[in-house]
Parts: structure tokens; sequence; C-alpha cells
């Protein structure tokens, strides 16, 4: 544990000590209150990370040194196909999963990942204050929450934890949104907020870092998403939660709301598989640039289960004669999304092991051939994903496999991006695709659950070379069902939604005699039997001028016509 630096001779000494003198060259040229805003610097950063700024530094010394000699991480690993269950959603086993994971669900606590703010989708806000969809404009937040108080609600409203990652960037805005909306409906102290701090950049191999421009202060850069492991340790979350009883823990990325539908299903492959990781993936090509979950044998006969980065993924596979693919042309090495779930009870206990430093990589950019000093200064990043390389062979790593648009329909690129994926034939994963994702979603649960639902084109939208095309606007709440097999319940008869529809269903309505053509509200108790016609229904048309528009309409290229 590093003492607190109180005095500026202190100050000297210590950085002396872990080779960072260079920072008080000119230490003489600054006033009082200056070298005090930086001594509260040094140890902020030794508080925010498990052994301080001279445990930083070195680590990032021995990665520096396998950068500048070219090393690669997975030279001694051959891959093979990962051990996990694919799950079809048309299949009776599904059900069966899913009964078997929402008995867990009483027990599961939920960790949100949202340091990141909107600029590469354009957007100058918090993500999370996105809406999904323009029909009735609910949040990503907004979701989330009411999706967690809708899984407590079938286990007598026993209170699920729910942890938020921010950043800097995200906390006050996220606090805010929260509070301006009294929690979504879930109570204040179920849900805890903590902040992700930055880490010292770097100039060179020696890892001497660098100072903000004119300022004794140290630039500062974020770590990556992976520091959610430390900070549930650090913060003594993952402690509480497993002296509580807490069985399960969830973590999630910001822009995903297809996540909680698959969540009751994964639940199941956990407990039935005893995994104490599962992570859940998709079907990916050959080369898309997405990480790929393998099993990884070194020279010893060693393996683990671990997410190989795209960029890493093709030099390993080459020498083995590159990917192996199936019958559809997909590679046998399946997606990873992000979405992990935990056994609380292992993770507690690798985390009072581990203090949850996950294995860090640094990424430099070299000024010159001699790769010693670097064009920008850098950092050391991780990455949630690589948890399992604090895991042994002992350690019982899987994933759930599922539908892609079931379980993953990511909100992160901007329009000109999607552009170019469009052309491509890839994922757009951007606002509107996401959008439209949703509304298939919902469309394709009631379609399964026993409505009519024609799969047809209702919107077309053409916006800067973009082509969008929406089948029916469907927005299940989540008080409507948290499973298929509630959403199944609430059809009692025959139902039938138009391709031109724009439907929103809610609360413990039970549909009886329903027949929809345009806009309809269902959102209540007790038994609806309805006919509804109105060809005015909403439209989603191209936005026809960027000028005094919001930005998560510009971002989508479209607005709702009502």
């Amino acid at each position: 544990m590093n003492q607190d630096i109180q005095t500026q001779e202190q100050l000297i000494e210590y950085l002396i000590s872990i080779d960072q003198q260079h920072l008080i060259t000119y230490i003489n040229n600054y006033t009082q209150q200056q070298i005090t805003e930086f001594i509260d610097q040094i140890n902020q950063l030794n508080k925010n990370y498990p052994g301080g700024i001279k445990e930083y530094a070195n680590r990032a010394r021995k990665l520096l040194l396998d950068a500048s000699e070219d090393v690669n991480p997975f030279a001694e690993y051959t891959a093979h196909v990962p051990q996990g269950q694919n799950v079809d959603i048309y299949s009776d086993e599904y059900f069966r999963l899913e009964q078997l994971g929402i008995d867990e669900i009483k027990d599961t606590c939920f960790v949100l990942v949202a340091g990141g703010l909107g600029e590469r989708l354009g957007y100058d806000g918090i993500k999370v204050a996105l809406p999904i969809e323009l029909v009735t404009n609910t949040t990503y937040l907004e979701y989330y929450c009411q999706f967690i108080l809708n899984l407590q609600k079938k286990h007598g409203n026993k209170l699920l934890p729910f942890a938020i990652m921010t950043s800097d960037d995200t906390h006050k805005l996220t606090l805010q949104l929260l509070e301006n909306n009294l929690y979504f409906g879930l109570k204040k102290e179920q849900v805890t907020l903590i902040k992700q701090e930055k880490v010292p950049a770097m100039l060179d191999n020696l890892a001497h870092f660098a100072q903000v421009p004119g300022k004794l202060l140290i630039d500062t850069k974020p770590h990556g998403h992976g520091d959610i492991h430390t900070l549930l340790y650090m913060s003594g979350l993952a402690q509480k939660w497993k002296n509580e009883g807490r069985k399960w823990l969830f973590i999630f990325q910001d822009t995903n709301a297809q996540a909680f539908r698959a969540l009751p299903v994964v639940l199941g492959v956990s407990k039935e598989n005893k995994f104490e990781l599962n992570s859940i993936v998709v079907s990916r090509k050959p080369g898309e640039a997405v990480g790929a979950i393998c099993y990884l044998v070194d020279k010893n006969n060693k393996g683990l289960t671990l997410n190989v980065e795209y960029n890493q993924l093709d030099p390993l596979v080459k020498a083995q004669g590159g990917e192996p693919v199936d019958e559809q042309g997909f590679s046998k090495y399946p997606g990873n999304i992000n979405c992990l779930l935990f056994s609380l009870n292992e993770y507690e206990t690798v985390l009072q092991e581990t203090k949850g430093l996950i294995a860090e990589f640094i990424n430099p950019k070299y000024a010159d051939a001699t790769k010693t000093k670097f064009k920008s200064s850098s950092r050391l990043e991780c990455m949630m994903q690589d948890y399992p390389k604090l895991l042994g062979p002992q350690n019982k790593v899987g994933f759930t496999a599922l539908n892609r648009r079931f379980c993953f329909s990511a909100c992160k690129n901007d329009l000109n991006t999607a552009l170019t994926k469009q052309k491509s034939n890839l994922p757009l994963e951007c606002a509107a695709s996401s959008e439209n994702d949703f509304y298939w979603l919902n469309a394709e649960l009631l379609r399964i659950a026993g409505v009519q639902i024609p799969d047809q084109i209702s919107d077309e939208v053409n916006y800067n070379g973009l082509e969008f095309k929406f089948g029916p606007k469907i927005v299940l709440h989540p008080s409507f069902g948290v499973t298929l097999s509630e959403i199944k319940q609430r059809i009692k008869g025959k139902v039938e939604i138009s391709s031109n529809s724009t439907v929103i269903l809610g609360g413990q309505a039970e549909l009886h005699s329903v027949k929809i053509d345009g806009y309809a509200l269902l959102f209540g108790n007790g038994q609806f039997n309805v006919e509804i016609k109105d060809s005015n229904g909403p439209k989603l048309v191209a936005l026809e001028q960027q000028d005094g528009i919001p930005g998560y309409l510009k971002i989508r290229g479209y607005r709702l016509q009502k």
C-alpha cells in the first residue's frame, strides 16, 4: 500500500525512486498550489491502480519490451474449436433452458459497462441516454432498469443489485439521467455507480510518463473496460454480493438492448453445465472484425478458452491452414459480443487472488524504426473479456451460441461507417440497424408465441446511399413478458398484426381476439378483444435536412412521421 505523499521533498524522492524524475525537472517554475495539485494527482493515481503507478510502470516496461521486439502473445499456442452450447430459439430446448434460468434470476447481479460517449456514432451525449427506438423513445438505460424491475417481480420483488461503471466523461450525466427519472422505477439503494479512473500516458519504452502541456500534471488516458473487474474488487461489491448469497454476475455493454432477452437461457446453460464463465457468442464470418472465442493449447498441452481479437487471430490460424468453417461458411470460432455471465462464488475468489487485474496490452505508435520513442503518448489497456487469462485449466469456461439478431445488435457506428459495412454485406451496427433489429426481435417473439405477423417490409428509408427496410414496428415493454414462455402465455386467442402496424404491448395484457392494422397501444391488465384499422399509422421517413434536428435523429438519418 502506497503512503500518501505530503511534501515537495517526499514527492521528489518518490518520483526519483520510480524513475520518473523528468516530471520534476522544472518544478521550481510552478506555484505551491500547482505543486499541491500534482501531489494530489500522484496520490490519487496510486489509489486507483493496485500497486500504484510504480507497479503500472513496471508492467508497462515488460509489455513495451515485447512490443518493440514484435513478440506475438499467441506464438506458442494452437487454436482449437471451443466447447459450448448452441441453442436454437425455435426449439423446445430453448424453453426448457429458459425456465431453468429464470429460476436463477433472484440470485443474479447486473453490471453495465457505460464509460463511453457517443463520439463514434456522431452523437455528443452519453450512449445510455440514446433512444433504442422512436415509437416510445425509450432510452437504453430506461430499458435496462425496466427489465431488471420486471425480472425481480418474478421473485417477490427481491431487489436485484445493479452496478454501472462510468468514467469522467459519463459519470455526472449518468447520475443525472437516473435522478431526473427517479431511477426508472428501481430503488436508489439497489443502484451503484462505480467510476473508472484513467491511467498515465507514456512517452517511450522506459515508461516515462507524459505531462499535460504547460503543467506539472501527468497526462492520463482511459484504461479500457477490463477495469470493471478491478473496480468490483476494490469497491467490495463482488464480496458484498457473494456474502449476501448471490450466485451470478451478468456484465453487459451500454448499447445492446437484445442482451436481456438472452439472459434467462444463458443462465440455464451456466446452471446445467456448471460454467464459471459463460460468454454469449454469435456466428461470425472468417476475417470479420469481431473477436473470436477459441480454445488455445500451449506447448505444455495446457488449454484455456479465450477471446482472441480479430487482428491477432489471423496470424494465429495461418499456420494451421486458416479458420475452420461450418457448412454455412461461418467460422467454428464464434464471435464474442462482450456479454459475460460469471458464477459469483468462483469469480470473487479469483478477484481476491488477483485484485481483478486483467492482463494488459499496449499498442504504441513508434516515431521511427528504432522503436524507442512514440509518435504520440500511449498507455496500458485491458479488456473485460480477457478475464480467463486469470484462470487455470481446472476452471470451467464455455459459451452459449444464439441467433445474432436475438442476442446482439450494437449501436456504435456513424452513418458513413454503416454505409461502408452495407457495401461489404456486414452488420451495420448503427442506430438505425439497432432500432430495426429491436422491432424484428419483438415481432419474432410474438410470432413464436402464435401471433400472425407477415414478414414483409413496411417502411423503406433511403438516406445518403444507405437503405433501411423496416417491418412492423413492435415494442414489447418488459412488463408484457421477460421470457418467451411468459409472452406466449399472454396470447389467448387469434391475434393478427399487419406488416404496416405500429404496436406497443405492456402490462399484464391478455390478447384474445385481436386484429391490428395501424397504430395500437395495448398496455394494462385484463383481456383485450379489439380490431383496429388505421391506414395513417406512423411512418419512418428520411431526414430532409440536418439543421435544428436532434442528435439522436441525425445519427439515424430518419424521423418518425406521426
